[in-house]
């Protein structure tokens, strides 16, 4: 991390902006099968949908007539249509389509649209971003889908912003003392971490060993990786003595101090114990995260060095933590993303 990194300290404010024009996650494909759902962005509503064709697609979730939820209405086509009085809103760019109570459509208003959102589908979840993304939706190098038996986790929200958890997540030295009745008598003492930061990717490739009172299907844990990409995506790859297994997590910015967290999990085809019990396994490993993490305070992390005390043992979160104002940076100054990192 260079002087001129460490002096620029983003704002709450700056913070803020940036998120705007990061590629976040706002549905799970899989729930979108029921109709559209709502979600919030940085404050605001929207409304996600899967097309009649299977298209996904974001809009602003207030019909600009009379101001309904659009959410709460149906796919017509490529669009979707307001509960309230039946107008249709395309879902590529948010134009008026049809306004059933006219009986010349040619009448419509040249100035009936709603804010309509890029879509992206990946890893069975939907991606928007509000303004001009800095870069493409986060990638995972090591991470090839059609590999893994691939299984989806419930969605969880918490009062505190992306980074407070997405930092958690990854911070070792938490294990011993959080995660006792899921990963066992972890070792309190963190040996210096193999941390590397490229741009706004961090990554840590580490011997792992749960406690014998740890859940079973850890199986016999050897070695992790892990792959962050700033400001909303942690990724981790475990080795056993017998397969493999993985875990993904996006978060998404409702607010500045709450925030929604999607994830899924995947194992080898040589791996052991089943799906199943590995995504039970998580949810209980993640109950637990909540538990402290609803206390956290400040809700929005910390940029600043100087607002937490930190120690050797911190090295990855502090990487994660610069990465995070890296990002803010280059959003605000509208510079491409630094190239993802090629460890596996």
């Amino acid at each position: 991390m260079s002087e001129a990194e460490t002096n620029e300290i983003p704002t709450s404010e700056e913070v803020a902006l940036a998120l705007r024009r990061c590629w976040q996650p706002v549905a799970r494909v899989q729930d979108l099968a029921q109709g559209p759902q709502r979600a919030m962005l940085l404050g605001e509503a929207l409304a996600v949908f899967l097309t009649e064709s299977g298209k996904p697609a974001v809009v602003s979730d207030r019909c600009a007539h009379r101001g309904a939820s659009l959410a709460r209405g149906k796919v017509i086509g490529g669009g979707i249509q307001c509960p309230y009085h039946g107008w249709e809103w395309d879902g590529d760019d948010g134009a008026c389509t049809r306004i059933p109570a006219l009986e010349d459509q040619r009448q419509i208003p040249p100035r009936a649209r709603i804010p309509a959102y890029p879509a992206r589908e990946q890893w069975g979840l939907v991606w928007t971003v509000l303004e001009e993304p800095l870069a493409e939706p986060p990638e995972v190098p090591w991470f090839e889908p059609e590999r893994w038996e691939i299984g989806h986790g419930e969605v969880f929200e918490l009062p505190v912003g992306v980074g407070v958890a997405v930092e958690n997540f990854r911070d070792v030295a938490h294990f011993a003392f959080v995660h006792q009745a899921t990963m066992g008598a972890v070792a309190e003492v963190v040996e210096p971490l193999p941390v590397q930061r490229d741009g706004i990717v961090v990554t840590m490739r580490r011997e792992l060993r749960m406690g014998a009172e740890g859940d079973s299907s850890w199986g016999s844990l050897r070695e992790g990786l892990t792959h962050a990409v700033a400001p909303n995506l942690i990724a981790i790859r475990l080795w056993m003595t017998k397969g493999e297994r993985c875990l993904l997590h996006a978060a998404r910015a409702a607010s500045a101090t709450e925030s929604v967290h999607y994830w899924l999990t995947g194992v080898s085809e040589d791996f052991e114990p089943t799906l199943g019990e590995v995504i039970e396994l998580e949810e209980r490993v993640y109950a637990e995260d909540r538990a402290v993490l609803e206390t956290i305070e400040p809700p929005e992390l910390p940029l600043d060095a100087e607002t937490d005390v930190s120690t050797l043992a911190d090295r990855f979160t502090l990487a994660y933590r610069a990465a995070f104002s890296r990002f803010v940076r280059e959003a605000l100054a509208g510079q491409p993303a630094q190239s993802r990192s090629k460890a596996s």
